[in-house]
C-alpha cells in the first residue's frame, strides 16, 4: 500500500511516505506544506491489480499530490481491478489531488473507491478526476465509481467524532453499453470536488454556467460544490478556468483559517502563513 503522511513541526513539515503499486515522489517542503508527485511503480493498471492509496494531511498543513502521467487501465479480459483512496484531511487542513485523466481501454474492469473525511473543523478538500473511456478508436471498458466524502467535528461534543456523510455516490459506467442520463454518447466525464466550503460567489451562476458549456454545477446541502463536464476528448474539458479559481478559493479559506487559529491549536507552534502562491500555477492543466 502506497502511503503519505504529513504531520507539522517546527522548522519544516514532517512527511511520511512508503511506496507501494504508486511511488511517492517528494517535489518541495516547507513549514507546514508540501507537494508530492505519484509515479507509477510499473505497469499499471493490470486485471488483478489492486492499488491502495492512505494519506492523511495532519492539522493545520497544506499538501498537494501531483499525478504523473496519468493511467490507463489495460485491456484485462473482464478480471476486474481495484484502485482504492482513503484520506483524511485534519482540523484546518488542506489537500489538493491535481489528478490527471484516469482511461480504460476496451476489455478493462476496475472498481475505483475514494473515501474523504474531514476530521474537525475547517478540514478542506479540492480534487480533479478525469474519467476516459477508450483510447483513440475504443469504446471503452467498465467501471465502477464510489465516492464517499465523511465530515466529522460537529458543535456537539457527544457527536463530534461520529461521521456524517457530505457527499456519497456510485456510477456504473461501461463503455460498450452507454447509458443515457450518465454519459450518454459522451467518453469523457470531468468532475472538481470541492469539499469543505462552497464555490466562490459567481462560479456557479448562470452567467458561469453558459460560459461552460455542457457542465453541471452542484450544490450539495452541506459546505460543498461539484462541477462535471461531458466531452468526447479529455482536452476538450471547461473545467481548466473552473479549477484554477477554486483551487485559488481553497487556498485563501485555508488561509484565512489559519490567521483565525491560536498557534496552540495546530500542534503547539505558529504555521499560520499564507498557503505557497505556487500552489495557484499548478491549478492550470493544458
Amino acid at each position: 500500500m502506497t502511503s503519505i503522511r504529513l504531520c507539522a513541526a517546527p522548522g519544516r513539515a514532517r512527511l511520511e511516505t512508503r511506496a507501494g503499486a504508486l511511488v511517492p515522489r517528494v517535489i518541495e517542503t516547507g513549514p507546514a506544506s508540501a507537494r508530492v508527485a505519484l509515479v507509477a511503480g510499473g505497469a499499471l493498471l493490470l486485471g488483478g491489480d489492486e492499488v491502495r492509496l492512505s494519506i492523511t494531511v495532519g492539522a493545520g498543513c497544506t499538501l498537494e499530490l501531483e499525478d504523473i502521467g496519468g493511467t490507463v487501465a489495460y485491456d484485462a479480459d473482464g478480471l476486474q481491478s481495484t484502485w482504492t483512496v482513503e484520506a483524511t484531511v485534519e482540523a484546518n487542513a488542506l489537500l489538493i489531488w491535481h489528478g490527471l485523466p484516469f482511461v480504460l481501454a476496451d476489455g478493462a474492469n476496475v472498481d475505483r473507491r475514494t473515501t474523504i473525511t474531514l476530521r474537525g473543523h475547517g478540514a478542506l478538500a479540492c480534487l480533479r478526476e478525469t474519467i476516459v473511456l477508450g483510447r483513440t478508436g475504443e469504446r471503452g471498458g467498465a467501471i465502477d465509481l464510489h465516492t464517499t466524502v465523511l465530515t466529522t467535528g460537529g458543535a456537539d461534543p457527544q457527536t463530534s467524532d461520529v461521521a456524517e456523510p457530505l457527499f456519497v455516490e456510485r456510477l456504473r459506467v461501461r463503455g460498450a453499453e452507454p447509458v443515457p442520463g450518465v454519459l450518454g454518447g459522451h467518453r469523457v466525464l470531468d468532475s472538481l470536488l470541492l469539499l469543505g466550503t462552497r464555490a466562490p460567489a459567481g462560479s456557479d451562476g448562470p452567467g458561469a454556467a453558459a460560459q461552460l458549456g455542457p457542465t453541471e454545477l452542484l450544490q450539495p446541502e452541506g459546505p460543498a460544490s461539484i462541477a462535471r463536464s461531458l466531452q468526447h476528448e479529455a482536452h476538450r474539458s471547461l473545467l481548466t478556468p473552473v479549477w484554477t479559481h477554486w483551487c485559488a478559493h481553497a487556498l485563501a479559506v485555508h488561509a484565512a483559517a489559519l490567521w483565525a487559529t491560536p498557534a496552540d491549536a495546530t500542534d503547539g507552534f505558529d504555521n499560520r502563513m499564507p498557503a505557497p502562491a505556487h500552489a495557484l500555477s499548478l491549478g492550470s492543466r493544458a
